[in-house]
């Protein structure tokens, strides 16, 4: 069994040119949803992960995206447009449409499976060094063999500067599943991230998900319960 995780729970980007890099804030807290116009990100993460049934997992993901204009950016993840940005009270609202996942199964019974739809996502800036993040979206899985699924998920975290240059953040999602053995499931992720420059981030994820796929008494499209992955992120 094989399974791509969502490299979105691990590689969510921020990156910018080096002529921008005043323009796009080094802090994390402080950087817009959506890439500025003419700015190219790259990144990579490797994760492994522990599945459920004991089963271990590697996987490496890239992603790269380039803003089209300042509030519209296109990419690996889909299309990102920016709703919503207030500099004075720090809330800012976007909204992503794009793939979601991708499953692999080596059963021929089971099929792989492709996961895309749409999401609305927000930050609230506090301060320099605090902010609250939210969204909400809906995603759509086309199953080859299997009856299409679909889900609704939730998510609230928060982003906050513990030393210079560094910000831990945590997200907590809750999927609302359709048509799934589950009625729902829950992925918890804590981050690390390191601003060595403006154009250049290395970091850190853990994640936990309780989500475990089953057709019967079988197990396929498995999430991994735990999950540690590393990334970096170059702007240019």
């Amino acid at each position: 069994m094989k399974k791509i995780i969502l490299a979105c729970a691990f590689t969510s980007l921020s990156i910018s040119g080096f002529v921008q890099g005043e323009e796009y804030p080094q802090n994390p807290i402080l950087r817009p949803l959506t890439l500025t116009d003419g700015t190219v990100q790259i990144s990579g993460a490797y994760s492994y992960g522990e599945q459920h049934n004991g089963d271990s997992k590697k996987n490496i993901n890239a992603n790269m995206s380039y803003g089209l204009t300042d509030d519209l950016q296109i990419g690996l993840e889909g299309l990102t447009y920016s709703l919503f940005e207030n500099s004075n009270t720090g809330l800012e609202f976007a909204i992503n449409a794009g793939l979601r996942g991708f499953h692999e199964s080596d059963d021929d019974l089971v099929g792989n499976s492709l996961g895309y739809g749409v999401s609305i996502f927000g930050k609230q800036i506090i301060n320099n060094n605090l902010a609250i993040t939210f969204g909400t979206g809906y995603t759509f899985w086309n199953e080859e063999h299997l009856g299409n699924k679909t889900e609704n998920t939730y998510s609230v975290g928060v982003m906050t500067n513990i030393a210079k240059d560094f910000t831990l953040s945590a997200n907590y999602t809750f999927r609302d599943l359709h048509d799934f053995q589950q009625d729902h499931a829950n992925t918890v992720v804590l981050g690390l991230n390191n601003a060595l420059t403006a154009n250049l981030d290395i970091g850190l994820t853990l994640q936990y998900s309780d989500f475990e796929e089953h057709r019967g008494d079988i197990a396929f499209h498995e999430t991994p319960e735990t999950t540690v992955g590393l990334y970096a992120r170059w702007r240019f």
